[in-house]
């Protein structure tokens, strides 16, 4: 008889079914927690794509185009109405600008005050707190002065003089500069100073930019910089090139046509996402409850995935804003898994322009609060989260079993074999006193 055997045997018999629930219950926790973390990556792409529509560029259904290159460009916003419009790029807006030229080795002069005014605020500059400082200094004087709201001053070199360039640092009609000189003492430096405030040139004129709206003659649009906000409901237009005018000021070429329709390859585009991401939640949730082919469900019966789903589902079944889910363009099968109707969401752009934006991605839409009831689950301690957790937990504390197990039937083996060797040594002692006789 071999103790160490017998004792082995006897242990391994009063241990295997407690290993055997300990690797169930491990293997059980184990594949919820791989469950849980693959809903989770499903939920969180869902929430990525649907985070992108709510906070990004929106919802892209309709585009604008033009019918000649270079003259403008066009962004759109919820409520464009779809339609050709017909215009001329009149004039850019432009910026005042003044040019004083000066000999290279000009000084600051000891007495006088620049003053500069542009939409009714004035920089006053006392030459005397500048005196003796070069062209490049005064340049700094105005650029750094404390009541400079409105013009900035450059060096320009040319044909061997310096000329001390004037800017206002906004477009439009109402930032005209007006420049003056006073309080001089009569030198030298003052009066070429004043001599070349007085044979100022103007290289640029402050005004508005202009568009005619319905061709030459048209309606006059007006904006202080080249950008035309909430002139045209929906519409933001930036020009970027006057057209051409003849000596009698008519147009030289066609009028620039700007063309707004309802683009279902970009609504396509914008929504796949959601939609990918979406089935994709939906089909892992049926995985992992209701199991595959030759595959046991890790959450079957399980009430967390079951909800989130319901809970999407609900928002899906009531999208708000008096339309039905049909109406916006979306089609659920009856497996809950979404599809695009872009005909029935181009229809709704163009009977209702931004009433599909609205739907979707305003205050109350469907993708709004969808994102509002993703949140909860995959905040730093949400559902999932607090769920992984518990997982996580139910895992250490079966390490925890197996340790004390381990220990625990140490001890079984030796006590186990601390007995089979005493009957052995018995045995032993038998055999040699029943050899004496």
């Amino acid at each position: 008889m071999d103790p160490s055997t017998m004792a082995q045997a006897l242990m391994s018999a009063e241990r295997t079914p407690l290993d055997t629930l300990i690797r169930s219950q491990r293997s059980q926790i184990s594949a919820q927690k791989d469950a849980y973390n693959k809903i989770k990556g499903k939920l969180q792409a869902l929430q990525d794509a649907v985070k992108a529509l709510n906070t990004g560029k929106g919802l892209q259904s309709q585009a604008a185009s033009f019918s000649a290159e270079g003259y403008a460009g066009a962004s759109l916003k919820r409520g464009a109405a779809n339609g050709d419009y017909q215009l001329y790029v009149k004039q850019l807006a432009q910026a005042d600008q003044y040019s004083l030229a000066l000999d290279e080795n000009w000084t600051v002069p000891a007495q006088g005050v620049l003053e500069i005014t542009v939409a009714g605020d004035t920089l006053s500059l006392d030459l005397a707190a500048h005196a003796g400082k070069s062209l490049a200094g005064l340049r700094d004087a105005i650029n750094g002065a404390a009541d400079n709201s409105g013009v900035q001053a450059s060096l320009v070199r040319s044909n061997g003089q310096t000329h001390l360039m004037l800017t206002g640092a906004k477009t439009g009609a109402d930032q005209a500069l007006t420049i003056s000189l006073s309080g001089g003492d009569g030198s030298a430096a003052y009066t070429e100073l004043e001599a070349a405030l007085a044979g100022k040139t103007r290289l640029g004129q402050a005004q508005n930019a202009q568009i005619e709206l319905g061709g030459a003659g048209g309606l006059l649009l007006e904006s202080a910089s080249n950008s035309f906000d909430n002139h045209i409901d929906g519409l933001n237009l930036t020009v970027q090139k006057a057209h051409a005018r003849d000596g009698g000021g008519n147009y030289t070429d066609a009028p620039l046509t700007l063309t707004v329709a309802t683009d279902k390859a970009a609504i396509e585009e914008s929504l796949k996402g959601v939609v990918s991401a979406y089935n994709a939640l939906v089909a892992e949730v049926e995985l992992q409850t209701k199991g595959g082919e030759g595959k046991t469900a890790a959450l079957s019966g399980d009430s967390l995935s079951r909800g989130l789903v319901g809970r999407l589902r609900a928002i899906l079944s009531n999208p708000g804003g008096g339309l039905s889910l049909a109406e916006i363009g979306i089609k659920t099968d009856r497996q809950g898994k979404l599809s695009l109707d872009t005909e029935a969401m181009a229809r709704l752009q163009q009977s209702s322009p931004g009433a599909l934006e609205e739907a979707l991605t305003g205050a109350g839409g469907l993708l709004t609060r969808m994102e509002t009831d993703i949140k909860p689950y995959l905040d730093r301690n949400g559902i999932l989260v607090q769920r992984d957790r518990s997982l996580k937990l139910g895992l250490d504390r079966l390490t925890d079993r197996q340790e004390a197990l381990d220990n625990r039937m140490d001890k079984v083996y030796q006590r186990y074999l601390a007995q089979f060797t005493r009957m052995q040594t018995l045995a032993q002692q038998m055999q040699q006193t029943m050899g004496m006789f």
